[in-house]
């Protein structure tokens, strides 16, 4: 679920792309980033275009290795008024969400970093959510166009209390950033908007390249310039 690469135009400029958060999302985040860092690189772009969302647990534990101790990550709001609030600490899961486990060393190791963060259209749910973090605490400016707008929260809930077999899928709750202003059906826009054009908009997303995408262009020289 994650990439990363070098910039061609700044080695010192790290490219790390999330294409969704799920449970293998966080150790791997940790890898491109070492393996960056290893290489010189001390700016970053996260690249969360097309990025459809995930788990809570790998969002936070993403944005725990960036954030410091006890910032708000996110909050939920059910149809009652029951408001939660997640901030970040030491987490520490059994069984597979182990892969989200979040140590006393880990949190805020990468906040030192500038950092940018591209997002687009198709960027949603849970990576709404890391764009907006990153934004609310003063971590990235974000380049590209206005999100898809999804902040709700679905549960599955079983039918057999009342006899029958099965689940229905309900919305419960929804997501607020930590500025506590909602983005479901709304969006996120970016401080820098930027459309592909030219020869990058031809192009099927997964193919394009540094040398024609003139969104990432962007993101790496908001580091460089």
């Amino acid at each position: 679920s994650v990439r990363s690469k070098v910039s061609i135009r700044d080695s010192k400029v790290g490219i790390v792309s999330i294409s969704q958060f799920d449970l293998t999302t966080p150790t791997q985040f940790k890898e491109c980033m070492n393996d960056l860092i290893s290489k010189g690189c001390e700016k970053f772009v996260f690249d969360v275009r097309n990025n459809p969302g995930g788990d809570l647990a790998s969002i936070t534990a993403v944005l725990s290795m960036i954030l410091n101790k006890g910032d708000v990550v996110i909050s939920t709001k059910s149809a009652s008024g029951a408001e939660e609030i997640t901030k970040v600490d030491v987490v520490n899961y059994a069984g597979n969400y182990s892969t989200c486990n979040i140590t006393e060393s880990e949190i805020g190791m990468y906040g030192k970093y500038e950092m940018v963060v591209l997002a687009d259209a198709n960027t949603a749910s849970a990576a709404e959510l890391f764009t907006a973090a990153l934004r609310d605490h003063n971590k990235a400016k974000i380049v590209g166009v206005k999100t898809y707008g999804k902040g709700s929260v679905q549960s599955i809930l079983p039918l057999s209390s009342s006899g029958g077999e099965g689940a229905i899928k309900l919305t419960t709750m929804l997501y607020y950033p930590p500025c506590g202003e909602g983005y479901n059906g709304i969006g996120i826009a970016p401080h820098y908007e930027v459309e592909l054009s030219g020869v990058a908009k031809e192009t099927h997303f997964y193919k394009l390249t540094e040398e024609i995408d003139n969104q990432l262009q962007k993101a790496v020289s908001l580091l460089i310039d």
